[in-house]
């Protein structure tokens, strides 16, 4: 199974860089040259569209390592699809025989109804019902059948599904459905049953049936059985329908088997296409040798000799000094990629937002010096705790937003008195006195300029909000020199 490491190294091999942008068509081109023919475009349009693009000079690009994480999900989509088709068409094929069989012990003039039932659920048992275990009797005529619950069952709403088939003889008309429940150390209880009437029935028509169960009295307990049920008249023609279905099932779940290999093959093909060159020159090869051999076995001198060049041309191939230094070159590079992929390049909007944040964190140090605002100390504390604390989660962006918008408002009741400061001769104003009144007039303008920039910020949360930036994967960017990582296991600040 392909990997991302595997994927990034071969787009790398034909001159695509992880850490750089690529338009669709640049990177289809790749593909094409990769697979050695022209790879499925209405596969790769479902690609690109499972990626999210990143608009560059009007043009739409996409990451290297977002179009190898989408394949290998593809790969793991259309793997799983294979699996389960597989699974579905071994079962019906078996039913099938199972039909098979059925139908050609099954007589065309036979005047035996049948009822087949599947048996889902009881819903709606009283929490205060305290049993350890339960089942189901099913009764028509002297025929008795038993259904127990899954091994892990709720049981409030315990589930059954299970198959049932009787032979409906004649002068009867309904199925007796009993459910019995007991505790540990004790004999089973009746504690509700229903009836089935078999004459609601259609031939062959499937019908989904509900009925409430009631206590030996004839009371409504509130609860109710839930299944699937059918009457039969002719098990013959039943059969001959059956098996119809089962050849249907049989043949969509082959071309949709073929589907999804065809699409799996083509999604591989690209990175694998070098690999499987290589298995076709060695199967060349050793077809070469065995028709030289056979050639030659006139010739024992020359066949051995032919066979003391091959086992030396092998041994040059494999010599250990080459196979050492192809280990440590692989090795290396697997390392070197998975470096890379490990800390990828910040998305824009975080490294805009750290910055934007920074600026706004340093005003509101000069603005709680002219005013007291704890609403600011924290808006600015969330702020720097969506960054530095990987908080990218919906609910913590709308809550700083909330605390954004609040102290907004705060500030539209504080202007009033940010002009009569201004304005103010006051010896005692604010403890700050004439001497310092221009020191004063410093820390409004920021205040002021706090007060416009909050929308600047607002912007920017919002833009948060709709990049959805996952916290799970880390990121790296770089300012003034500091590289700073974040998300996922992230690493301390390093310089540069």
């Amino acid at each position: 199974m392909l990997n991302l490491q595997t994927i990034l190294r071969g787009f790398e091999e034909n001159g695509l860089k992880q850490e750089s942008m690529y338009k669709a068509d640049e990177i289809l081109a790749k593909l094409d040259i990769m697979g050695r023919k022209e790879f499925d475009r209405d596969i790769a349009e479902q690609l690109f569209q499972q990626c999210k693009p990143t608009q560059l000079n009007l043009k739409m690009v996409y990451r290297l390592a977002d179009i190898g994480q989408t394949i290998i999900d593809a790969m793991s989509i259309q793997g799983e699809k294979a699996k389960n088709a597989e699974l579905q068409l071994r079962q019906i094929q078996q039913n099938k025989a199972i039909c098979e069989n059925q139908l050609a012990e099954t007589s065309v003039y036979s005047d035996t109804r049948y009822l087949f039932l599947t048996l889902l659920c009881v819903k709606n048992i009283p929490l205060n019902l305290k049993y350890t275990n339960c089942h189901i009797q099913l009764t028509l005529g002297v025929i008795n059948q038993i259904a127990k619950p899954e091994s892990q069952y709720d049981k409030v709403n315990p589930e059954f599904n299970q198959d049932f088939e009787f032979s409906v003889p004649p002068l009867i008309s309904t199925l007796q459905i009993q459910f019995f429940i007991r505790t540990e150390n004790t004999l089973p209880i009746l504690w509700g049953s229903a009836q089935l009437k078999i004459q609601q029935l259609d031939d062959q028509v499937i019908k989904q049936v509900e009925l409430k169960l009631v206590d030996p009295v004839g009371r409504e307990l509130g609860s109710s059985v839930e299944m699937e049920a059918q009457i039969v008249l002719n098990k013959h023609q039943y059969l001959q329908a059956q098996l119809q279905k089962f050849e249907q099932r049989i043949f969509t779940l082959d071309n949709d088997l073929i589907e999804y290999r065809n699409n799996l093959e083509i999604i591989e093909r690209p990175f694998k296409a070098k690999q499987l060159s290589k298995e076709q020159t060695n199967k060349q090869l050793s077809s070469n040798i065995f028709n030289q051999q056979l050639h030659t076995s006139q010739n024992q001198q020359e066949q051995d000799q032919n066979i003391y060049e091959m086992d030396q041309q092998q041994n040059q191939l494999n010599s250990p000094q080459e196979q050492k230094e192809q280990i440590w070159s692989i090795l290396q590079s697997d390392k070197q990629l998975e470096i890379q992929d490990e800390t990828p390049e910040a998305p824009e909007i975080l490294q805009h937002g750290v910055i934007i944040f920074t600026i706004y964190g340093l005003i509101t140090l000069f603005v709680c010096s002219a005013k007291p605002s704890f609403l600011d100390v924290l808006v600015c504390h969330g702020l720097m705790f969506t960054i530095l604390m990987d908080r990218f989660d919906p609910f913590h962006i709308k809550l700083v937003g909330a605390g954004l918008l609040a102290s907004i408002l705060y500030d539209i009741l504080w202007m009033k008195q940010y002009h009569l400061w201004w304005y103010s001769d006051d010896q005692n104003n604010p403890e700050w006195g004439l001497n310092a009144v221009n020191l004063l007039r410093f820390v409004l303008i920021f205040t002021y300029m706090q007060f416009l920039y909050k929308f600047v910020v607002c912007y920017y949360l919002y833009q948060f909000h709709r990049e959805s930036i996952d916290p799970t994967k880390r990121y790296v960017f770089t300012i003034w020199k500091i590289q700073y990582k974040v998300g996922k296991s992230r690493e301390s600040v390093s310089w540069q």
